[in-house]
This record gives C-alpha cells, sequence and structure tokens, in this order.
C-alpha cells in the first residue's frame, strides 16, 4: 500500500473542506492507499475520521506567516516531517492552502511529491505568498480558482479541477406528500461576512414584503471569536429591524444535513461551497451567485439560477415566482438531482483524485 498523509484544515468541527476530505479518505482504495489525516486541534471530526476506521493525529500547526509563530512552526514542522517519516509517506495532499508551508517544508527534507486543494478563493498575492507554484499539483474545486492561479503565474498544467462530490444515497429526492401553505428558503453555513446572512435577511425583507407564506431558515453558527460574534449579533438586529421575527428562524449548527435540506424548498447561497451539491442531490432548486464554483455547479435556467451579488431585488423575484409555482419547483428540482447524479458522485471525484495521485507515484 501507499501511505499519504493528509492535513485537514481543523479537527473541532466540520464545515465544507472537512466533508470533502471525509469523502475522499473514506472512500478511497484502501487496498492501494493508506491514508493518515494531520489535524490541528481536536473535536468532531477528529472522532468522525477515528470512527471511520481513518488513522488521525492531532498536532497544532501555528500559523507559519506569525513573527510570534516563527520557534513553533519550526517545531511542528519538524515534527510533521518525523510523522511523515515514520508512517513512509510517499505522498503529502494538504487539504487547506494555508498549509502549503508545512507540506513544503516535508518535500524539502524528505523529497516526496505534495498536493495542495484548493477549496477557497485567492487573491494572486495569496497565490504567490504560498508558493503554489512550487507545488507538484494542485487541485481547484472551480474554474474561478484555477484561473487566478494561472493569473499569478502558476503552470496550468500543475492544475487539475476537481468539483465537490456528495453521497447520493444519503440526500434523496423524497417528493412531498402533501403541498404545505408556506414555503422554507435556506441559507447553509457558517455565519460569518463571507457567507452574507445580513445580505440574506435584505433578500428575506424583500420577500415578505410581498409575500407573507415564505419562511428563511438560517442554518449555522458563528465561531466563537469577537469578529463572528458582533457579524452573528448584527444579522439578528438587522432580522428584529425588518421585523422578520415571524418570518426567518435561526437552526444553528445541524450535522444532519440531508434532513435539513428536506425541510427546504429551495437553497440560497451568497458563497459557495459543497451545500450547493448536497441541496442538488436532495432534488432542490439552487439560486446562487457567480462566486467560486457557483458557476461550475449549477446551470443556470435548468439546475436553478446564478444572479449577480447585490441584486436583491433580482433574487427577491425569483424566489417568489418559485413561491408561487410549485411546479417550477418540482421539475427544477428533479433537474438539479439529475445533474447531481451525472456530477457530484463521490466515486467520481475520488476516482480523478486518484487519478492524480497515478501521475505522481511510480507504481511499486
Amino acid at each position: 500500500m501507499i501511505p499519504i498523509l493528509y492535513l485537514s484544515h481543523c479537527g473541532s468541527s466540520i464545515g465544507g473542506g472537512e466533508k470533502q476530505l471525509a469523502y475522499l479518505v473514506t472512500n478511497i482504495d484502501r487496498k492501494r492507499y493508506q491514508p493518515l489525516v494531520v489535524c490541528p486541534d481536536d473535536g468532531v471530526f477528529v472522532e468522525h475520521l477515528k470512527h471511520a476506521d481513518i488513522p488521525t493525529v492531532v498536532l497544532p500547526l501555528p500559523s507559519w506567516r506569525k513573527v510570534k509563530s516563527l520557534i513553533a512552526r519550526y517545531r511542528a514542522a519538524e515534527k510533521l516531517t518525523a510523522l511523515a517519516k515514520t508512517h513512509n509517506t510517499k505522498l503529502v495532499h494538504t487539504s487547506d492552502s494555508w498549509f502549503n508551508p508545512y507540506v513544503l517544508h516535508i518535500r524539502k527534507r524528505l523529497g516526496i511529491p505534495v498536493i495542495s486543494h484548493v477549496r477557497t478563493l485567492l487573491t494572486t498575492d495569496q497565490v504567490r505568498k504560498y508558493k503554489f507554484n512550487q507545488m507538484d499539483r494542485i487541485i481547484a474545486i472551480s474554474e474561478e480558482s484555477k484561473t487566478a492561479l494561472v493569473q499569478a503565474g502558476t503552470d496550468a498544467q500543475k492544475i487539475d479541477l476537481t468539483l465537490n462530490c456528495v453521497d447520493l444515497d444519503a440526500f434523496q429526492l423524497i417528493p412531498q406528500s402533501k403541498p404545505s401553505t408556506e414555503y422554507v428558503v435556506g441559507i447553509v453555513g457558517r455565519i460569518e461576512p463571507f457567507k452574507r446572512q445580513k445580505e440574506f435577511i435584505e433578500i428575506a425583507a424583500a420577500v415578505i414584503a410581498q409575500n407573507k407564506n415564505v419562511r428563511f431558515h438560517i442554518i449555522g453558527t458563528a465561531l466563537n471569536t469577537p469578529e463572528h460574534r458582533a457579524y452573528e449579533q448584527d444579522v439578528r438586529q438587522l432580522a428584529l429591524k425588518y421585523r422578520l421575527q415571524e418570518f426567518v428562524c435561526f437552526k444553528g449548527h445541524r450535522t444532519d444535513m440531508p434532513n435539513v435540506m428536506q425541510e427546504l424548498d429551495l437553497l440560497v447561497t451568497l458563497s459557495a461551497g459543497s451545500v450547493i451539491a448536497e441541496a442538488m442531490a436532495a432534488g432542490k432548486p439552487v439560486i446562487g451567485t457567480p462566486i467560486g464554483s457557483t458557476a461550475d455547479m449549477i446551470t443556470d435556467g435548468v439546475t436553478g439560477y446564478i444572479i449577480p451579488l447585490h441584486r436583491t431585488e433580482a433574487i427577491a423575484s425569483r424566489i417568489l415566482e418559485f413561491a408561487t409555482d410549485p411546479n417550477l419547483n418540482i421539475h427544477i428540482g428533479q433537474q438539479a438531482r439529475k445533474a447531481a447524479e451525472e456530477a457530484f458522485s463521490v466515486e467520481k471525484h475520488v476516482q480523478k483524485v486518484q487519478d492524480v495521485y497515478q501521475g505522481l507515484i511510480s507504481t511499486p
């Protein structure tokens, strides 16, 4: 077997990146590859991996670029290298671009190939800062991410475009037994500025002004930091300002995404991410904005709609259209499920990643 070392963004929570990493390591060909996941902290994701019988190690990895972390990062990099050597690692795959310096340290010490998985939007300065041009391979989840890498001077031949995946068996298209008088629109993700829940409240206000049978669910919570707590408070205050207490429900953190999707009639995402694949697999239409992987996953007018960010009235208009036309909702949802089956299967995703591995690792 070929030992592979994976670096996870975190071990204390499960976001989109952690879900995608879990899909990969739990479905990889275990007759050929032997995964070992390193998490920078302990918690629910570490337990999830261990429960799935994936070898997992908790090793703090301080921010590489902070001056105060200079000594700590070197020690952590040496511990990580020693772990890779003990594991007889043949390849290192970081699921978080910010750990690029750590995997490059390992490559320098052990001479093994390294891969960086780009799950976020990058500026050209970030591409250069985190030395993507020194990676042996890069896996990007969107054309937009790939474009940023190339514009910053990264060799396009190093970049593989691989969309996020979803467990199609877990997210089933379940027909509604009877129509509901309320139409439920959801936004899913950590409550933070990048996810734009404040804009979601603005959209809700525009919709409710015309149709009081629509309900809005905010699924997720904020990290326990002053910045994120303050943003969540701003979101809640905005809902109060528009007197939306009856129409907006803060559902908190949920780990049962298949059930969450069945509670929704429509997903709105103002960022991007694997939640799009989850909604489509559940047969739900998606309204998104042209950010990140959204345009790679949604076919405008077929499986949902892509509307420019900040066009609150246009997004509200589409929501009202869905809310008053059950047949449209069903048709678009069915098309979304069909597209998910064709593009987002775990098997296809894992095979694409294994093909990247195969190109880097010589057959024993």
